[in-house]
């Protein structure tokens, strides 16, 4: 087992009704930080048994009473542990269904020293290589690789980013909370450090193959695969789309056409070719129209309970 990396790394899982992927990680964390805990976000009694195996595998559990999101239940993990005495040097997050390697917190650390040891102002570290993603290297800096708003599972934070940026945005409340967070970081002139070596094994939605005359569509000879999320999700991709161009337009206008194409096209091919169109149609039509009126928060109940088909 890998010796424990240092007292100066904390790490916050957030987690909302987990699956048994959650204890795997609690355990790869204990093994590498000083501290881990896991910040439930109202996943109700249902939850009761995987968190006592959280809590048995070594973590401090930490619950809300209801869901209150990804923003603030990161939050809520980063005030607890920025309170300790002493202080940690770096916190570390990560989503309830990470998998790691038992070096990958080493890597983290050590690029993060030896980057701000080449004069780079560090806001934070992100592997690499994230498994379903491409690769999120945007340029190179003294040798070092970076990256531009990798998503928050397995972002290595220091401590004194969080004075300069501030915590993550509760508003947004689940997607786009790291993009925004990363954004403002940027904007103080903070840059975003990859770890070679570090790869973080990361769950971002249901798997689906696509049919034509009910075979699979083959693209270059391979089944295509699509990355499909639950109707909701589109809600909060769209609605927060706007918000988040509406945000951080100044100085980044190309960067806000580009996303909000990218993501465009992706809602364009999943109403095209996977299951379930009419509530994501729903879901996306509901999402633009709440970002466009400047819509916070939770996605409003009557809708969320109709996408759920209750």
């Amino acid at each position: 087992m890998t010796e424990l990396v240092s007292p100066a790394v904390s790490a916050v899982v957030t987690a909302f009704r987990p699956g048994e992927r959650l204890v795997p990680l609690v355990r790869s964390l204990v093994a590498q930080t000083a501290r881990v805990v896991v910040v439930d976000d109202g996943s109700g009694p249902a939850s009761d048994a995987v968190l006592q195996a959280a809590t048995d595998a070594g973590a401090e559990v930490v619950r809300h009473a209801a869901n209150r999101g990804i923003a603030a239940a990161l939050n809520t993990g980063v005030r607890t542990v920025l309170a300790a005495e002493p202080r940690p040097a770096f916190v570390l997050t990560f989503d309830q269904d990470s998998r790691i390697a038992d070096d990958v917190v080493a890597a983290l650390v050590a690029t993060a020293g030896d980057a701000a040891g080449a004069g780079l102002r560090v806001g934070m570290v992100a592997p690499v290589h994230v498994e379903g993603l491409p690769s999120p290297v945007t340029g190179y800096s003294r040798g070092f690789m970076l990256g531009g708003t990798p998503i928050q599972s397995g972002l290595l934070i220091p401590a004194p980013t969080f004075d300069r940026v501030g915590l993550f945005a509760e508003p947004l409340f689940i997607d786009g909370v790291d993009t925004d967070f990363a954004l403002r970081a940027a904007r103080l002139g903070l840059v975003v450090v990859l770890a070679p070596g570090a790869t973080l094994g990361h769950s971002l939605g249901d798997r689906f193959t696509p049919t034509l005359l009910g075979r699979p569509l083959v693209l270059g000879g391979a089944p295509v695969a699509l990355v499909v999320s639950k109707p909701f999700r589109y809600y909060y991709l769209l609605r927060n789309r706007i918000l988040l161009n509406r945000r951080h337009a100044r100085g980044n206008r190309a960067w806000c056409v580009r996303e909000t194409l990218a993501d465009l096209r992706h809602c364009l091919v999943v109403l095209a070719v996977a299951p379930g169109r009419a509530a994501r149609l729903r879901a996306m039509a509901a999402g633009v129209r709440d970002g466009w009126a400047g819509r916070t928060g939770r996605i409003p109940g009557s809708l969320e309970r109709r996408l759920a088909g209750r």
